[in-house]
Formats: structure tokens, C-alpha cells, sequence
């Protein structure tokens, strides 16, 4: 179970809280790339994100503001995909950071940012 800590400074007691309900630890992007893998929407949109960035410079921003770029963004915010995360030597770093940018240089380069 994942606690967050809350510290009582009246006390200086170290109280341990569980975590908000609805509350997980984001997935590493490996993972979250796996379990996308699996739901056949999640799968296809995730590979016409990765084609929509193929491209370089003007060709990819034309790409990203396609309706079918748009739309692959939409659907891939609502999966694990979105809030996956990475941690520096881990394994598997570079195929975890290149989910990562697949989603997220989506975002900040479609501007579909929240």
C-alpha cells in the first residue's frame, strides 16, 4: 500500500495516511505501453500517434493537426499511457522515455495540452 506522509509538527510525530481514494502510482511507461497493447482502441490509436510523429518539422505539425492525430491525442489521454512516468537508470529506460515522447511531444506539439 502506498502511504503518503503527513507530518504533525504540534507533536513532531511522522502520522502515515493512506493514499486519497482513487489514488495509484502512475505506471512506468513500459508497462503502461503493455496494458495499451492489450484494449485494441488503445493499441491502434497508439501507433497512429507514433506515425503522426514520424515526420519531421512542418510535416509533423501538419500530421498532429490532422483530424486523425487529434483524435488518436483524445483517446490516448484517458489511458495509462498518459500518466506513465520513467525513472533515470531503470530498466528499459530508453523504451520507457520513447513512450513517453510518443504521447507527450503529441501533446505540447498538437497543443492539446489541459
Amino acid at each position: 500500500m502506498i502511504l503518503i506522509l503527513t507530518l504533525v509538527s504540534v507533536l513532531g510525530v511522522c502520522v502515515c495516511d493512506p493514499a486519497p481514494p482513487g489514488w495509484a502510482e502512475p505506471l512506468d511507461c513500459v508497462r503502461a505501453s503493455e496494458l495499451c497493447n492489450q484494449k485494441p482502441q488503445c493499441s491502434s490509436q497508439f501507433r497512429i500517434m507514433r506515425q503522426c510523429l514520424s515526420g519531421g518539422g512542418r510535416e509533423r505539425s501538419t500530421m498532429l493537426a490532422s483530424r486523425e492525430c487529434r483524435g488518436a491525442l483524445e483517446v490516448l489521454r484517458d489511458s495509462t499511457l498518459y500518466d506513465c512516468r520513467c525513472k533515470r537508470g531503470m530498466k528499459k529506460e530508453l523504451q520507457c522515455l520513447q513512450n513517453y515522447w510518443s504521447i507527450h511531444m503529441g501533446l505540447t506539439e498538437g497543443k492539446l495540452t489541459c
